[in-house]
C-alpha cells in the first residue's frame, strides 16, 4: 500500500494503449465497500481472498490489461503460480519501509489490519519482499521517482523485451 500501483498503472495502461484493472476499483464495483470496510465487516481474510479474486479475473480479461493487483496476492499459492506463469509479466514498485509509511495514511480506503503502519508495514515488507523478489521481472525502486518516471522505465523494460503486445503486466 502507497507504492504508486494506482497511479502508475493506469500511466503504464495510457501509454501501452491497454486497459487497466485496479483492485481497490474492482472492490468497490463488485463488492460495494473499500478495502477497509470489508476488513472491518467481514475480516482480512475475507478481503485477500477478494483481492485474489480480483487477480485471477484481471489475468483472464482480453485484452491483456495492466493489473494494480494488491501485495495480499503474493501471499495466496494459486496467485504466485498465476504471477509466475508464461504471458505475465510482474512489476515491483518497491518503496522504503519510511516511504511506505508516510504515504499509509493518505488513503482512508486502505485497509487498517489492526495495526500501526509503523509496525505493519515493515512486518510486511520482510515476509512479501523476498516472494515478490522472486517474482519480479523488474524491480523499480520508487521512493525517489515520480510516477511519470516510474510509468516511462517500465514501459521502457517491455519495449527492450518485446512484450508489449502479449504480456499481461501486473504492476
Amino acid at each position: 500500500m502507497g507504492a504508486g500501483k494506482t497511479t502508475v498503472g493506469q500511466l503504464v495502461a495510457d501509454r501501452l494503449d491497454r486497459p487497466f484493472s485496479d483492485s481497490d476499483a474492482w472492490l468497490v464495483r463488485r463488492a460495494g465497500r473499500t478495502a477497509r470496510e470489508i476488513e472491518t465487516s467481514d475480516g482480512l481474510d475475507h478481503l485477500h481472498r477478494l483481492e485474489a479474486e480480483h487477480l485471477v479475473e484481471a489475468l483472464a480479461d482480453e485484452p491483456p490489461p495492466v493489473v494494480a493487483a494488491a501485495a495480499s496476492v503474493v501471499d495466496d499459492a494459486a496467485c504466485r503460480g498465476r504471477l509466475a506463469g508464461t504471458g505475465v509479466t510482474v512489476v515491483w514498485l518497491r518503496a522504503s519501509a519510511v516511504t511506505l509509511v508516510a504515504r499509509f495514511p493518505a488513503g482512508a480506503h486502505r485497509p487498517l489490519h489492526g495495526s500501526s503502519p509503523a509496525t505493519l508495514v515493515p512486518d510486511q515488507l520482510a515476509r512479501r519482499g523476498p516472494i515478490l523478489a522472486r517474482l519480479a521481472d523488474l524491480v523499480v525502486d520508487v521512493d525517489d521517482l515520480a510516477p511519470d518516471a516510474v510509468a516511462e522505465a517500465i514501459v521502457a523494460y517491455l519495449g527492450s523485451n518485446r512484450q508489449t503486445s502479449t504480456s499481461r503486466t501486473g504492476a
